[in-house]
């Protein structure tokens, strides 16, 4: 059975979030777009993402743990006058979750502020699958904004949110389509019995060439 991932792009349509140089609902929205995309194009899984009428955290909670999620994954931006990434988890044992969710967001130029549990936090709290909530940049600092705000930047934050929760989840890839495989039969150091072996094959209804090799 597939694995199941919740992707819950923070804050809701009637609330922004943050605000700073931009609006932190916008750059949840469209880092969730792309995270979204990704997987469904690359990897075997199942993927639900909250409605943006949703903004009860109650309901949003529910809607995961209805749904059976394998993984939560919040994503929001920060406010408050610093800078970079952060991963936040509940306890101790999700640390390693936040660890690889670090390593793929430093692997794409942004800088990091660590993994740091948040028990308080209710939708890491009133989950019941393994859940994190990331912060990937502060929306009133001008410089974090001016190097994430753009599309290309925030394709690279999304992608790199997608594959750490596919490498948290071990998810198989998807094969990639219009890929065609050969079979060889075997290598011959007489022409005559290559003909022999061809001749056969085509009886039996199959085509195929000799090569010279």
């Amino acid at each position: 059975m597939a694995k199941k991932i919740y992707i819950n792009p923070g804050h809701s349509d009637k609330d922004p979030g943050a605000v700073g140089f931009e609006k932190e609902r916008d750059l949840n929205v469209r880092t969730a777009k792309y995270m979204n995309a990704y997987l469904r194009d690359k990897y075997e899984c199942e993927l639900k993402k909250t409605p943006g009428s949703m903004g009860s955290l109650s309901a949003i909670c529910k809607d995961a743990n209805d749904w059976g999620a394998d993984l939560f994954v919040s994503i929001h931006n920060n406010a408050g006058g610093g800078d970079g990434y952060e991963a936040l988890v509940y306890s101790e044992k999700n640390e390693e979750l936040g660890k690889i969710f670090e390593k793929y967001v430093k692997d794409i130029g942004q800088n990091s502020r660590g993994v740091k549990l948040r028990p308080g936090l209710y939708v890491l709290k009133y989950t019941n699958m393994p859940a994190i909530l990331n912060e990937g940049a502060f929306v009133d600092n001008e410089k974090d904004v001016a190097d994430w705000n753009d599309d290309a930047e925030l394709k690279k934050l999304g992608i790199a949110y997608a594959k750490a929760a596919a490498e948290y989840l071990n998810l198989p890839k998807k094969e990639a389509e219009n890929v065609t495989y050969r079979v060889q039969i075997g290598s011959y150091s007489k022409k005559s019995v290559a003909e022999k072996m061809l001749a056969e094959l085509r009886e039996a209804g199959f085509g195929g060439i000799i090569v010279k090799v």
